[in-house]
């Protein structure tokens, strides 16, 4: 699904958050370059912080809190296709957009059951990324965020509300984004057994209704739109054969809802400057919103 959001892109002191407006800040500088030592680093860094938010208050957003750690991080592609095998890539140092909601999801949820080693992180990670948490080949990976979604409903990680939203509407999706552009995907070029694979998960999402919220609606209020600071929020496209372009969580910041991410036109993890109202209309094949809740922060 990261190289979905990728190619379809081409085609067109957080302490305590809460529910507060608070503009998020930098918590260190990261280094420019993505060094072996940088790598390695990574661990480190990542239990620090899950020993750092055991002082946090219960109320305390920890999807914003763990986004805000990353904030600064540059926006890199293909971090999970490098090699031939289908390996746990648990980079901190170079993130695109789903990687980075993988990672924050994954340190809320080791924090949530009292954790802080590194191994515990991968535990998560490996279970969010691939389906019913088993990673076997490139098809076992979660790659549409809508197959993302269904799966970690069903293992209790995440609850899509969009459906329940006032405003919400239906639409309906066809996928086969990826069966049809083999040529784009290094694991499905020359691979017809794999393209294959891929296809019968599309099959699964021909037709198939969903609720989204249009983009014209999102300049609403907090309470008019009912989205809450740290949802995930994925971003619904027109292009065929695709459900979901672009991820991040919702932050609201003097009554606007803003989208933390990792943004390739900014080249790193930020808090968007623009609200995600104007953001939206500026990209012609944006339609809307899906709005997917972490469970633990429920």
């Amino acid at each position: 699904m990261k190289k979905i959001l990728w190619t379809a892109c081409l085609c067109t002191a957080l302490l305590g958050i809460g529910k507060s407006n608070a503009t998020l800040v930098p918590a260190s500088p990261w280094p420019s370059s993505l060094s072996h030592s940088t790598f390695h680093s990574d661990s480190i860094r990542a239990e620090q912080w899950l020993t750092e938010a055991k002082s946090l208050p219960k109320d305390s957003c920890r999807t914003l809190y763990f986004a805000q750690r990353l904030w600064g991080v540059p926006y890199v592609a293909h971090t999970l296709d490098q090699g031939k095998d289908e390996e746990l890539v648990s980079r901190l140092d170079a993130l695109d957009c789903t990687t980075f909601v993988e990672a924050v999801v994954a340190l809320t949820l080791t924090e949530r059951e009292g954790e802080t080693a590194w191994s515990r992180f991968r535990y998560h990670l490996q279970r969010l990324r691939y389906r019913k948490g088993q990673r076997t080949d490139y098809a076992s990976r979660l790659h549409y965020f809508s197959d993302w979604i269904a799966d970690n409903e069903q293992k209790g990680i995440v609850r899509e509300r969009t459906g329940q939203l006032q405003q919400a509407e239906p639409a309906f999706l066809n996928l086969n984004f990826m069966s049809t552009h083999p040529q784009s995907y290094p694991q499905l070029r020359h691979h017809p057994t794999a393209v294959k694979q891929i296809a019968q998960i599309e099959q699964k999402w021909q037709n198939r209704q969903i609720a989204y919220l249009p983009k014209a609606k999102l300049n609403a209020s907090p309470t008019a739109l009912d989205i809450r600071n740290g949802d995930i929020l994925a971003l619904t496209t027109s292009i065929p054969g695709l459900d979901v372009v672009h991820v991040g969580f919702a932050q609201w910041i003097n009554g606007r809802l803003h989208l933390v991410h990792a943004s390739s036109k900014h080249r790193r993890v930020l808090q968007d400057p623009q609200p995600l109202y104007e953001y939206s209309r500026s990209q012609k094949t944006h339609t809307g919103i899906r709005v997917i809740s972490v469970c633990t922060e429920e």
